[in-house]
C-alpha cells in the first residue's frame, strides 16, 4: 500500500508540473477540447509509465503527444529525458533542443540540454548553456560551479577562472571557489595570482592558520624558500605547538637533507594536541612507504612510534599502527597482543579482525584462529575471509564434511572478488576429493583455472589426482609441466610431473625429473623415495629401486594402504602390478 501511495504521489506531482508546463509552453496551434483531452491522457500515461519504469511504453505515449501537438516542448523534454537515461544522446539532443526552442524560459529544459551536450563531450557548448542560465538566474550558485568545473575538465583553466570571478563578484570571497582558483592558477604556473588568492582567504579568515601554511607551501613550490620559511616561523612564534606547521617544516628540511631539523619538527608535531592523531598516523605511514629510504631511518620511525604510544596509548588507531610496527619488526606475538587489546575495546572494526585472524595463521595457532573466526562471523557475517580460515582449519583436522558449509557460504559471499573466489574453489576441490567426490572436485579446480590459469598449486594437485586415477593423462601432463615451469625449484611439482610421466609410461623422463626432485627437496619424504623406486624399477634399475624403497620405509608413509604395499616391495624386491 505504501508503494502505491508513493507512486500516486509522484504521479500527482508530475501532472502538477505538467499543468504548469502547459501554461508556460509556447503552443503553435490551438487544440479543440477533444484533442486537448487526448493530449492530457497520453501525457498522463507517459508520466505513469515513466514512474513505474516502463520506459519504452512511456516513450510511446509521449510520442502520441507529439502526434497531437508536434512541437510540444513538454513532450519533447520528456522524450529527451528518457533517451538520456537510455544513453541515446544524439537523439536526445534533437528533442531537448526542440523543447528549449519552444520554451526558452524554462530553466530545466536548458539544464537537460547542457547535460546532454556534456554527455556528447560538447563541453564548451554545455558551458555556453550554463552561462545563459546564470545570466537569467544569477542567484543559483550551483550553475557557476558546474560551468567552471566543466571548463577545468577540458583544461580551459583561464575560462574556469573567469567563471569563478563572476561567482565571487556575486557571492563574495568563499573558501571553495578561492581554493579552486588557487589550483587553477597553479596549473597556469602563475604563482603571483595564486598567492593573491590565498591572501584574500587569509584576510577573510585570519583565524585559519592553515591558509598561511598553504601560502608557505606555494612559495616553496616556486623556489621562494625564504618567504615560505618566514611565514611558517611567524606562525610557530604565535603557535609553538601547531603540529600542522611542524610537519610542513619537517617535510621542507627532509627534502633539503637537513635531517636533524626534520627530526626535531617531526617529534614536535607528534606531541601536538592541536593536531588530530589520524593525521599523525597518515604522516608516519607516508614516511614508511616513501620510496626514498634515505629520508628517515628505521630507528627514527621506531622512536616516532614510541612517542605516540607514550602519549596516546588509549587511542585505538595509535595501537593499530603500533601493531603494524611490531609486525614490521617481526614481533608477531607482541603484535597479536596489540590487536587483541583493540578488539577487547572495540569489536566492530573488521580490518582489525582480519589482521588478527591472519596473524594467528602466521603464528600457526590454528585452534585460536578457528575460535576467533567463528566469533568474527558473528559480528561480520557478510565477510568471506573468516569462513575461509574456519574451513581451512577443519580441513587441516581432516573434517572435510564440516569444512564444506563454511567454504560454500564463503564462496557465496565472495561476489566479484576473483582471488577470493579462486581460493574458495581450490579449498572446495580439495575437500570434495578427500570425500571421494572426484568429479565435483575437478569441476572446482576448473573454476580456479578459469580465474587464474597459472595457479601452480591447483595445476599440480589436479594433475596428480588425474594421474592417480589414470584419467585424462594428456591434460595431467600438460598441467603438471605448467606447474614446473611456474616453479621449477618446487620438489612437489617435480615429483608430480615425474609421476605423471611414469603413469604415461615415459620412464626415462620420469627418472630424470624424480632425480631432480630429490636434489631440490629440503625435507626428505618417504613418498618421493617410494615414487623414485617405482620409476627405477620400470626403468630397469631394480637394485636401485629396492634401495629407494628401503629409504622410503625408513621415512614412513602416512597412507596405511600405501605403506603395506611398500613393505611388500621391500620384502620381495618386486613392484606389484
Amino acid at each position: 500500500m505504501k508503494r502505491w501511495v508513493a507512486l500516486l504521489l509522484m504521479l500527482s506531482l508530475s501532472l502538477g508540473a505538467f499543468a504548469d508546463k502547459k501554461k508556460k509552453d509556447a503552443v503553435p496551434q490551438e487544440l479543440d477540447e477533444v484533442r486537448n483531452e487526448e493530449f492530457d491522457y497520453a501525457f498522463m500515461e507517459g508520466v505513469r509509465n515513466k514512474i513505474i519504469g516502463n520506459f519504452n511504453e512511456a516513450l510511446s505515449w509521449f510520442g502520441n503527444c507529439l502526434k497531437i501537438l508536434p512541437k510540444s516542448p513538454v513532450a519533447q523534454y520528456e522524450i529527451a529525458d528518457l533517451l538520456t537515461m537510455a544513453e541515446k544522446y544524439t537523439e536526445a539532443l534533437e528533442f531537448v533542443r526542440g523543447a528549449v526552442a519552444g520554451n526558452p524560459d524554462n530553466i530545466w529544459y536548458k539544464v537537460l540540454l547542457a547535460n546532454v551536450l556534456q554527455k556528447k563531450a560538447m563541453i564548451e557548448d554545455a558551458c555556453n548553456v550554463y552561462a545563459e542560465i546564470i545570466e537569467e538566474y544569477p542567484d543559483r550558485e550551483e550553475f557557476y560551479l558546474i560551468e567552471a568545473a566543466l571548463y577545468a575538465s577540458i583544461e580551459k583553466w583561464q575560462k574556469a577562472i573567469e567563471v569563478y570571478d563572476k561567482y565571487e563578484a556575486h557571492f563574495g570571497v568563499t573558501e571553495p571557489a578561492s581554493i579552486e582558483k588557487i589550483r587553477l592558477y597553479t596549473r597556469l604556473e602563475n604563482s603571483k595570482k595564486a598567492s593573491a588568492e590565498l591572501l584574500k582567504l587569509i584576510r577573510k579568515f585570519p583565524e585559519r592558520s592553515e591558509y598561511l601554511s598553504l601560502l608557505a607551501e606555494l612559495y616553496f613550490n616556486y623556489d621562494q624558500d625564504k618567504k615560505g620559511l618566514q611565514i611558517l616561523n611567524r606562525l610557530l612564534k604565535a603557535e609553538p605547538d601547531n603540529g600542522f606547521v611542524h610537519f610542513y617544516l619537517a617535510d621542507y628540511y627532509r627534502d633539503k637533507k637537513q635531517f636533524e631539523e626534520a627530526d626535531k619538527h617531526t617529534q614536535a608535531a607528534l606531541v601536538s594536541d592541536k593536531l588530530d592523531n589520524n593525521f599523525k598516523i597518515q604522516y608516519l605511514l607516508r614516511l614508511i612507504l616513501n620510496a626514498d629510504t634515505t629520508l628517515v631511518t628505521e630507528e627514527q620511525l621506531d622512536a616516532y612510534m614510541a612517542i605516540l604510544m607514550e602519549k596516546y596509548s588509549d587511542d585505538l588507531a595509535v595501537r593499530a599502527l603500533h601493531s603494524d610496527f611490531l609486525r614490521k619488526d617481526n614481533k608477531l606475538q607482541e603484535a597479536k597482543k596489540e590487536l587483541e587489546y583493540i578488539l577487547s575495546r572495540d569489536k566492530n572494526n573488521y580490518l582489525i579482525w582480519e589482521e588478527l585472524l591472519l596473524l594467528y595463521n602466521d603464528l600457526q595457532d590454528t585452534a585460536t584462529m578457528y575460535a576467533r573466526s567463528l566469533e568474527a562471523i558473528q559480528y561480520f557475517p557478510e565477510q568471506p575471509l573468516p569462513y575461509a580460515l574456519a574451513g581451512m582449519k577443519l580441513m587441516m583436522d581432516g573434517d572435510f564434511e564440516g569444512a564444506l558449509p563454511f567454504l560454500e557460504e564463503g564462496l557465496e559471499l565472495s561476489g566479484d572478488n576473483q582471488p577470493m573466489r579462486s581460493q574458495f574453489y581450490s579449498f572446495l576441490g580439495d575437500c570434495y576429493y578427500a570425500l571421494d567426490r572426484a568429479e565435483t572436485a575437478f569441476l572446482m579446480y576448473e573454476e580456479v583455472l578459469k580465474i587464474n590459469p597459472n595457479d601452480a598449486l591447483v595445476l599440480n594437485n589436479y594433475a596428480y589426482y588425474l594421474a592417480l586415477r589414470k584419467e585424462n593423462l594428456s591434460k595431467a601432463e600438460q598441467m603438471s609441466a605448467q606447474a614446473v615451469k611456474l616453479d621449477p625449484n618446487n620438489a612437489t611439482a617435480l615429483d608430480t610431473y615425474a609421476w605423471v610421466l611414469y603413469v604415461r609410461g615415459n620412464y626415462s623422463q620420469a627418472r630424470f625429473y624424480m632425480k631432480l626432485c630429490l636434489e631440490k627437496v629440503t625435507e626428505p619424504s618417504g613418498v618421493y623415495f617410494d615414487h623414485y623406486g617405482d620409476i627405477l624399477y620400470k626403468y630397469g634399475s631394480k637394485s636401485e629401486a629396492w634401495d629407494m624403497w628401503k629409504k622410503a620405509l625408513e621415512l614412513g608413509l602416512d597412507d596405511e594402504e600405501a605403506l603395506e604395499i611398500l613393505k611388500q616391495k621391500v620384502e620381495t624386491g618386486i613392484l606389484p602390478e
